[in-house]
């Protein structure tokens, strides 16, 4: 019975070299067993205020804008300035879908900057999101482009009438 004992111990030691190898292997690879230290991948932080350019709509006969947001004043200018950012980027991404939004951008026009025939009577409105300036003809189909909905999230406004 004894030496029945012995040879699954020793079995049992045998069985357990291969493991004892490769925890040791492994130590030797991956360098010591304590966790990577993690690595800051945010954006460095600086005291600068967020900035926001603003333009002059330009207000040429025959031609329209696509106005994508109406701005209250109340609005936080790192949320105005995400917003801009995200229009640029998604005209961007869509240009390809017609030539005329190749190398536009979306730009920011305050109340007092935009074409009058824009300017909605609603004074809550004091910033607007726009691209253009295009053509009065093909503007309604840019806003398709863009995969907005005419009217509601695009209004293909001509800034003269």
């Amino acid at each position: 019975m004894f030496a029945r004992g012995r040879n699954r111990r020793t079995l049992v030691a045998w069985a357990a070299v291969p493991l004892v190898v490769g925890i040791g292997i492994g130590v030797l690879i991956g360098g010591n067993l304590r966790p990577p230290t993690p690595v800051d991948d945010s954006p460095a932080r600086t005291d600068e205020p967020v900035r926001l350019d603003y333009t002059d709509m330009p207000c040429d006969p025959g031609s329209s804008v696509l106005v994508l947001h109406s701005l209250e004043g109340a609005m936080r200018v790192e949320d105005v300035k995400t917003l801009v950012d995200y229009e640029t980027m998604w005209v961007k991404h869509r240009e390809n879908e017609n030539p005329a939004l190749r190398g536009q951008t979306a730009l920011l026009s305050r109340r007092d900057d935009v074409c009058d025939a824009i300017v909605p009577e609603d004074s809550r409105f004091t910033q607007f999101v726009w691209v253009g300036p295009f053509q009065s003809d093909i503007a309604p189909s840019l806003c398709a482009a863009l995969l907005k909905v005419t009217w509601e999230n695009c209004i293909p406004a001509q800034v003269v009438r």
